[in-house]
């Protein structure tokens, strides 16, 4: 099948090279010009575990192509993923611009019967609106599909080829038949449905596992209270099959690109459909305060009082981590840029590590400084602060580090140490609910 993927970001790019590597015929289409011209040569403009070498052996094969033309790829193709992104207004609700934009110069362009799939996580009841979109510029014959995504960044390609399940919502048996055929040589259970409730099984998703971690961050608070154990009390219940341990994880708040745009979506959503999401306010509430009992964290265990302002002046903190989870270099939403930023407004001075985004960090947090390794990171610092759980920093050879800083104190925001071994090693050690 000869298909065009519209967007070469984070999903367009991954369901680009899964798609052209089980044999279609695949164009990626982006109005970044530069982006366009690097993907040609197979560079990447993010870093995900073997990305680039399904890129590099698609176009090798004459199998995937880049271009910003609309009219070379989609008047050839019979199906059109629409993979663009829908960010968040300041009031929470998704900024459609980019969709309504690719939608109209799709519609332009097609030829023929097309199949347009929406792939970009959209608000419920616009397919309407979409649709009266592609009429106003095009006389082919169409039809809309929703085939939503749940990649993980990190396993972004296992993920697409082996999916837990695939969520198909159209309108006519036709278009659901053409979407199982594309999507048979790759796993997992499928759901076909509606355009609507294919949308909502995947804010559904995002809201439920961004529960999940706000979840286990309020019961961390509960166990810092009661002197108990947050891991052992989530690995207990997570045990229970019913829930599952996935996302039971303590620490400094979720983040990314997915979780807390499309929560205040979803709240947004539902205000529109006269619900007040009175819980996914509260997910949203408790996320946005564990960045502060964070911070309070560290100025506690370098007892600098809590009611003092500009109280972290004079002290050299080293930062573990930036993207919002490992494997990753994304910075959209990571819980670093709030606390660095809470860290600057109180004087510190902040060091930072991270084994893949320091560049896209670089762009974000111009006014700190980066090292090239954990151990420079740390050296004549007065705390080394762990915020992403990059398997490298489990690893961290203590009593080396206790040498290099000035101070021994970790403040483990994902609870990477075990709080006894850093004090026998002679730290002194806070962690998440423990």
């Amino acid at each position: 099948m000869t298909i065009t993927v519209v967007g070469a970001g984070y999903v367009g790019l991954v369901t680009a090279a899964v798609f052209s590597d089980l044999g279609n015929k695949v164009y990626c289409v982006d109005v970044d010009e530069k982006k366009i011209e690097d993907l040609k040569k197979g560079k990447v403009p993010f870093f995900e575990p073997s990305l680039s070498e399904y890129l590099e052996r698609n176009i090798k094969e004459k199998r995937l192509f880049f271009t910003k033309s609309y009219s070379d790829s989609v008047s050839k193709s019979q199906t059109i993923f629409i993979c663009v992104g829908t960010p968040s207004k300041e009031n929470g609700e998704a900024d459609l611009t980019y969709l309504f934009s690719a939608v109209e110069e799709t519609a332009k362009n097609l030829s023929g019967y097309t199949l347009i799939t929406i792939k970009s996580t959209i608000p419920i009841g616009y397919e309407d609106d979409l649709e009266a979109t592609v009429k106003k510029h095009a006389k082919a014959k169409f039809e809309f599909a929703a085939s939503p995504e749940f990649l993980r960044e990190g396993t972004a390609i296992e993920d697409t080829l082996h999916p837990d399940r695939i969520v198909i919502g159209t309108h006519s048996k036709k278009a659901e038949k053409i979407l199982l055929e594309l999507h048979a040589p790759i796993s997992g259970e499928r759901i076909t449905c509606d355009m609507r409730s294919a949308q909502l099984v995947k804010y559904g998703s995002n809201a439920l596992l961004a529960t999940k971690v706000s979840f286990a961050n309020a019961i961390s608070i509960l166990c810092e209270k009661m002197e108990t154990d947050v891991t052992k009390v989530m690995e207990g219940i997570g045990a229970d099959k019913r829930i599952g341990n996935a996302f039971l994880y303590p620490g400094v708040g979720y983040g990314g690109s997915c979780l807390p745009k499309d929560v205040l979506a979803f709240i947004a959503q539902a205000s529109r459909f006269d619900y007040d999401f009175e819980l996914l306010r509260a997910v949203d509430a408790i996320n946005d305060l564990q960045v502060e009992r964070f911070v309070n964290k560290i100025r506690r265990i370098l007892n600098a009082a809590e009611d003092k302002k500009n109280n972290l002046y004079g002290f050299e903190i080293a930062i573990l981590g930036l993207a919002f989870k490992p494997n990753t270099d994304d910075m959209r939403d990571a819980p670093s840029i709030k606390i660095i930023n809470r860290l600057l407004n109180l004087k510190a001075n902040v060091t930072a590590f991270d084994p893949q985004s320091m560049i896209n960090a670089k762009r974000i947090l111009p006014q700190i400084s980066y090292a090239k390794d954990v151990y420079r990171a740390i050296e004549g610092k007065h705390a080394m602060i762990i915020v992403t759980e990059w398997p490298e920093f489990s690893q961290i050879d203590l009593s080396k580090a206790k040498k290099l800083l000035k101070k021994p104190n970790i403040v483990d925001g994902r609870n990477i140490f075990d709080p006894h071994k850093a004090k026998v090693a002679g730290f002194k050690y806070i962690g998440v609910g423990r």
